[in-house]
């Protein structure tokens, strides 16, 4: 079997490359990256020359007259103004930027996730709960989109804020410099040492985010059995119990945040208390100017955000990272369904369906299906039956390749459906399953959901021929009537018969039909086989039943037993054979 189906899940991407794949998805928006980063740096120089221009007032005014000091004051708050409302503007465009940013590389992330999941082959659905699929596609990505659109510039400017502070301290009073840096190596040490301790946490929170997500939407799904069994206990207290993994982990987040961030808040007043002591003891000693000890104590001042926001940013990097690493992961790690290399197409006009010595295995487990052989030929109506576990549904899945063999080929039309590309081949084998989807729109799009372009008499004939001409109509707004969520303000049979009118509709020269009227009573089912068989003329059909009167539709039937196929003919012949078929529906005969 091909490595996608069997393979176990990937692991979540190490931190370097989940960043270095994040920075990817950051420069598809390099213009804005490129403008929120110079407005930064604007912003960081205005920030830098705010208080040496104050110091400069200070110096130059504090020994001149009174009058005279007004006069020396008017330009510098001039400029102090001006500048501090062009860091304002400023400020708005670097955050407007950013966020943008935030919002698309969300959205590009959840777009390549979705296109991934469209991509992926059955097994990796028969592996994974819709919850855990849907939380990475949702909650996973809200953490992205924060340190993406906020973090990751902020602390860019903050680097720059504390680089180009401290060129300035520096060139003022390297001595005094060095005591305002006290902090730096203790921040170092709590900044490495959160980050070590926070990342698994923050993976074991998304984690357990879908896990809620996947107890939330089987409840919801299932909502009809939940009731029905009155189990609403039983799964209120499982949700409870992924609730409260998802509060343990957080809490555990919240003590380590809680031991680390106030300390990353608290050192950076350490450097203040120094500059305050050594600087006052400076300029009480003539060795700085008073103007100066308010230029350190200004940008030290403006030093305390970035040095604290070191935590906050660290924090948001580590949830943010755990999350992209969980999604990086399964786009990087989940083979898609293969395309064939050297693709060959099917022929014209009716084709054939083979299967020579197919063999298959969910996941590399047990066969379900052992060295089978079946041809059917062009136009030719088969049903497979057999009981429940025979191995029925595995062996129509092969056919619009949900699942590949394990040993042996499907051949439609004499090619291997490996060598076919996939939408060719789905558009040849229409699919009709005994619990069908359909989706939240009108019937209308419902039934050219295959072929949007199919005139509309074809649509009226094949609704004729599938028993949706009998409720369609007579819907609030007949064909334009909005189908609930999985089709809800239909019974199982119509949404069964709107399926096969779909599949009709689609003009797929092969159709694939499991159990197609397994909800329909019995004087309808007989009707429907009765329409239907002129319908099919022409197309080859496999139709997997457990019910005698939709074997009627069939030109030969097809007994499966453990995976194997042990009878085959008309179904009259069987019947009168009396061997594993009359077994199945012998029951069926006395009663009728």
């Amino acid at each position: 079997m091909s490595t996608y189906a069997n393979s176990v899940d990937p692991p979540d991407l190490g931190m370097l490359p989940t960043f270095r794949r994040l920075l990817r998805l950051w420069r598809e928006q390099w213009k804005l990256g490129v403008f929120g980063l110079s407005c930064s740096l604007v912003y960081t120089l205005i920030s830098i020359t705010i208080p040496i221009l104050i110091q400069h007032a200070i110096d130059n005014s504090i020994d001149t007259s009174h009058h005279q000091h007004r006069q020396a004051l008017w330009p510098y708050l001039a400029i102090i103004v001006g500048l501090a409302t062009a860091r304002a503007v400023i400020a708005f465009n670097r955050r407007f930027a950013t966020a943008r940013i935030g919002v698309r590389i969300e959205a590009r992330m959840r777009e390549l996730l979705y296109q991934a999941y469209l991509r992926y082959p059955r097994a990796f659905y028969d592996r994974h709960a819709t919850g855990q699929v849907l939380s990475r596609a949702t909650n996973d990505l809200y953490p992205i989109r924060y340190f993406i659109g906020w973090g990751l510039v902020q602390g860019m400017q903050s680097v720059m804020m504390i680089i180009g502070a401290g060129i300035v301290l520096v060139l003022v009073d390297p001595r005094l410099t060095l005591y305002a840096a006290v902090s730096l190596p203790p921040i170092g040490i709590v900044a490495n040492r959160f980050g070590h301790l926070v990342s698994p946490i923050s993976r074991q929170v998304q984690a357990r985010k879908g896990d809620v997500t996947e107890a939330a939407d089987e409840a919801v799904v299932g909502i009809e059995m939940v009731q029905a069994f009155g189990r609403e206990d039983d799964v209120s207290g499982r949700f409870g119990d992924r609730a409260e993994g998802v509060r343990a982990a957080a809490l555990r987040q919240a003590g380590v945040e809680a031991q680390h961030v106030p300390g990353l808040y608290y050192l950076p007043a350490l450097s203040i208390a120094a500059v305050v002591f050594f600087g006052g003891r400076a300029v009480i000693h003539g060795d700085i100017t008073i103007g100066e000890f308010v230029l350190f104590e200004t940008l030290l001042l403006q030093l305390v955000w970035p040095l604290e926001a070191i935590g906050w940013i660290l924090d948001l990097a580590q949830r943010a990272l755990a999350s992209a690493g969980r999604s990086f992961g399964w786009l990087d790690g989940i083979e898609p369904l293969p395309e064939p290399a050297n693709p060959r197409h099917l022929p014209a006009g009716p084709l054939g369906v083979r299967f020579e010595r197919v063999s298959f295995a969910y996941g590399g487990e047990v066969d379900v299906l052992h060295d089978l052989d079946l041809v059917v030929e062009p136009g030719e109506i088969v049903a497979v039956c057999g009981p429940t576990g025979s191995g029925k549904t595995s062996l129509l899945n092969l056919l619009p390749r949900f699942y590949d063999p394990t040993g042996g080929q499907v051949l439609v039309g004499g090619v291997d459906t490996r060598d076919v590309p996939i939408a060719e081949l789905r558009r040849d084998v229409a699919l009709v399953t005994q619990r069908p989807v359909l989706f939240s729109v009108p019937l209308r799009e419902n039934l050219t959901a295959g072929r949007e372009d199919a005139d509309w008499d074809e649509v009226l004939a094949a609704c004729e021929a599938a028993g949706v001409s009998a409720f369609g109509p007579n819907l609030p707004d007949g064909y334009d009537t909005l189908i609930g969520e999985r089709g809800i303000n239909l019974s199982g049979g119509q949404r069964q018969r709107v399926a096969l009118a779909r599949a009709l509709v689609a003009g797929a020269r092969v159709i694939v039909l499991d159990d197609p009227l397994s909800a329909v009573d019995t004087l309808t089912e007989r009707r429907l086989v009765t329409r239907l068989r002129p319908a099919l003329e022409g197309r080859t059909v496999l139709v997997a039943t457990q019910r005698l009167s939709t074997v009627a539709l069939a030109d030969r039937a097809v007994v499966l037993l453990d995976g194997r196929i042990v009878e085959s003919g008309p179904p009259a012949d069987l019947l009168r054979a009396g061997g594993e078929f009359a077994t199945l529906f012998g029951d069926e005969v006395i009663a009728a």
